[in-house]
């Protein structure tokens, strides 16, 4: 049987990230992704948007973190845009001020004015941040950047624990490891008949629409959330739906125009597309060691932030395999 120190399974944006931050710590992972490429179902297909203030503390504090690595480390894939944020009621856009303050995050109130010159699109907002350390990211060039070394096409089946660590059963035999990480996106704990988590579907669509392409992205947080930045061929746009769904390669569903008409009326769509996001129960990410399998390390339950948080992702959940091998040396 094959011997590592360290497994990670999945090839998305948290198990790349963990590799990279254990490779800055020295040290070798093995990344195993059954796809023939990195980010197929979820970290590949999403927006992009490098949005640090969160709906969360918990959350803000990994997707302001991953955005510092991301622009003092991974410049090359982000472009600082800044970013509008607008809000449907008062109340919300003095939790995001609260957030900002307590986070040293800088912001601007703005009127509606200062958004119309970037977007004339109506939105019914009560309130309007900007915030400059925003930006947009490419995501596959991110992924790229991160992966290292991936042995591709290599499908997990089962992990157990072992004397050494665990068992990583694949359909290219089998590795016993010292540690496991779990950073397989929306089937995280499948492996180790965890319970499942939470997933859902979402459509990103290109629309024909004019947008300079360095201009801030406009993401309207409230009961009719949407989100817009510019694009190669006309302008990203997103209704923020969620689609109960179980893990697979998602496809648009029937009423994906009729999703978008709805939010963002008479918008021509060039093309469209569906990704997938996974959440923990309590809709906080899940990151770090397991409390009861000693040798297995969570970098899972993202929900929509993996792009932002990722570098913080692998940050967090690398210092935890780094307690992994630690324990068991």
């Amino acid at each position: 049987m094959r011997s590592e120190d360290v497994v990670i399974v999945g090839a998305g944006f948290a198990g790349t990230a963990t590799a990279w931050m254990l490779r800055e710590r020295g040290l070798r992972a093995v990344v195993l992704e059954r796809e023939p490429s990195l980010g197929v179902h979820a970290s590949g297909r999403g927006a992009g948007l490098g949005r640090v203030l969160a709906e969360d503390d918990e959350t803000s504090q990994l997707t302001i973190r991953g955005a510092q690595l991301l622009r003092e480390r991974f410049a090359a894939h982000w472009k600082p845009t800044g970013g509008f944020l607008t809000f449907d009621r008062e109340d919300t856009a003095e939790e995001y001020r609260d957030r900002a303050n307590r986070f040293d995050v800088p912001y601007e109130m703005v009127e509606r004015a200062a958004i119309e010159k970037h977007w004339p699109i109506a939105v019914a907002m009560k309130a309007a941040m900007f915030v400059p350390r925003d930006g947009v990211i490419d995501n596959g060039g991110l992924l790229r950047a991160f992966a290292g070394e991936v042995e591709l096409g290599t499908a997990v089946q089962r992990i157990t624990a072992s004397a050494r660590g665990a068992v990583v059963e694949t359909n290219r035999g089998a590795i016993e490891a010292r540690c496991v990480v779990d950073g397989s996106g929306a089937w995280a704990g499948a492996w180790t008949r965890d319970p499942p988590l939470e997933t859902f579907k979402r459509h990103l669509f290109v629309i024909e629409m004019i947008a300079a392409t360095d201009a801030p992205y406009l993401w309207h947080v409230g009961d009719d959330e949407r989100y817009l930045r510019p694009h190669a061929d006309g302008v990203l746009a997103c209704a923020c739906d969620a689609e109960r769904v179980e893990p697979m390669a998602q496809e648009p569903s029937r009423d994906a125009d009729a999703r978008c008409e709805a939010r963002l009326p008479g918008s021509v769509i060039v093309k469209r597309w569906a990704c997938q996001r996974a959440f923990a129960a309590d809709r906080k990410m899940r990151v770090g060691r397991d409390p009861a399998r000693r040798w297995l390390v969570w970098a899972a339950a993202l929900g929509g932030h993996g792009a932002t948080a990722s570098a913080a992702v692998g940050e967090r959940a690398a210092a935890a395999v780094m307690e992994v091998l630690d324990d068991r040396a």
